[in-house]
């Protein structure tokens, strides 16, 4: 019997419209089998739309490792192993859907054992109950092959890029979308700071959002999506939709983690969550994590530094500062240096704290109504009564509505370092009443 009169002879996918594997692919990721389990839903997303683009011969283990988990190449070795029992379970999961609810489904996918290439066969509405084995076809290589040229040719930060250690061919193993991805995730996080800033923070979201447009499987958009989100409702805790932005950024940080368990920026934009959520023991474990996994990670260096300094561990922080200094150097080491400055002054080291914010302002960071309060309150308790004056007197003609005390209360697991900066500033003129809690 020829392929051409027989019903059960394979075909690739091919064969099948496009829409009606989207089709069938949907129905199974909304099933009660597979809903809540994004990490399910996102290998099985995953491998069919692979094989929908014609690059079935490329679906491996260690391409699954990096595309949907995240894993570097150093990773690999000791991570295939989750992919196989991952793809165990998703065989389980696909055998009890069609087995029950999916049972009249047109179109069946199926995982077969030994193999992370989808299979694809009619099914009872098709054949009149009957399923046959329609196997995905073999693919050219050459979408892969341009993927050479596309990479060489895009802006891949070290923190976001493709790792190469130990095999400089696994970059080509990356999907296009997901190298999109990584350059939209390093471009954000270049946005996020100063963290002050509503008009570049709100850029900041926007290009995380995009990234997770261009590849929903991948955890870096909503990592950073997620630690926007915080941040923009820290700034704006007074207006209602802080509780919104927070809600997102819980829902996003979580995501970020089930798509990479062990991923050290799905591990801090968590972190950072749970802390303005003030769950502080767990935003600090959390933390601990990731840094432990990317000690020379700037970016989450930056949120170290910041976690450490509102939950008063100011010793972490001077501890570590020279060492995040080093790393942001290129950048100016302003979160770095303005969370030293602030541990010198809340330790009693008033001078440092000087020496630290108008070092980190000369090298480019930001000259704003933090570091202003913070120089303000320290060349008071220095004994420069005239100069913290007259950054009393700026800091009154130009940042008169910042809300510094109510946002200092905020972000402080403890109230009494805000109450030690508030009380030097009024000494210096700041006022009596506070003139920047007014909206």
């Amino acid at each position: 019997m020829t392929a051409a009169t027989d019903d059960t002879a394979q075909r690739d996918a091919g064969s099948f419209p496009k829409e009606q594997i989207q089709t069938a692919l949907d129905r199974v990721l909304a099933s009660k089998d597979f809903k809540g389990s994004a990490r399910m839903q996102s290998f099985l997303t995953y491998v069919v739309t692979e094989a929908l683009a014609g690059r079935t011969d490329e679906i491996r283990a260690k391409t699954i490792a990096m595309d949907v988990y995240g894993y570097s190449t150093d990773d690999l070795s000791r991570r295939e192993g989750v992919v196989r029992v991952d793809a165990g379970r998703v065989r389980r999961k696909l055998k009890a859907y069609y087995g029950g609810q999916g049972a009249s489904d047109p179109v069946v996918i199926t995982l077969p054992v030994g193999s992370y290439a989808p299979e694809f066969r009619s099914g009872a509405a098709e054949v009149g109950g009957k399923r046959n084995l329609l196997l995905v076809g073999a693919v050219t290589g050459a979408v892969l092959l341009g993927l050479g040229g596309y990479v060489a040719t895009t802006h891949l930060s070290g923190r976001n890029a493709p790792p190469t250690t130990g095999d400089q061919s696994t970059i080509y193993d990356v999907s296009p979308t997901r190298v999109e991805a990584m350059n939209l995730c390093s471009a954000g996080q270049d946005l996020i700071f100063p963290v002050v800033d509503l008009q570049r923070l709100r850029p900041a979201l926007m290009v995380f959002e995009t990234a997770i447009q261009r590849d929903p499987l991948y955890y870096c958009g909503y990592a950073g999506a997620a630690q926007v989100e915080t941040m923009l409702a820290i700034l704006q805790f007074y207006d209602p939709v802080a509780e919104e932005l927070l809600g997102t950024a819980d829902k996003n940080s979580a995501h970020a983690l089930e798509l990479a368990p062990d991923a050290p920026w799905a591990l801090s934009a968590r972190a950072w969550s749970e802390f303005a959520a003030g769950n502080f023991d767990q935003a600090v474990s959390l933390n601990h994590r990731a840094t432990k996994l990317a000690p020379n990670d700037p970016h989450i260096a930056e949120f170290d530094a910041l976690i450490s300094l509102y939950t008063s561990d100011f010793e972490r922080v001077l501890s570590q500062a020279q060492h995040y200094q080093a790393l942001a150097e290129d950048g100016g080491g302003s979160v770095a240096g303005n969370a030293l400055g602030a541990a010198q002054f809340h330790t009693g080291d008033y001078a440092g704290s000087i020496r630290t914010y108008e070092n980190t302002i000369a090298r480019g960071g930001p000259f704003g109504p933090i570091s202003t309060a913070y120089l303000m309150a320290a060349h008071w308790k220095n004994g420069d009564r005239g100069e913290a004056r007259r950054l009393a007197e700026l800091y009154a003609r130009t940042w008169p509505n910042f809300p510094l005390e109510a946002l200092k209360t905020r972000v402080f697991a403890d109230p009494g370092p805000v109450r030690d900066l508030t009380s030097a500033m009024r000494s210096a003129g700041w006022g009596s009443a506070d003139p920047t809690t007014a909206e």
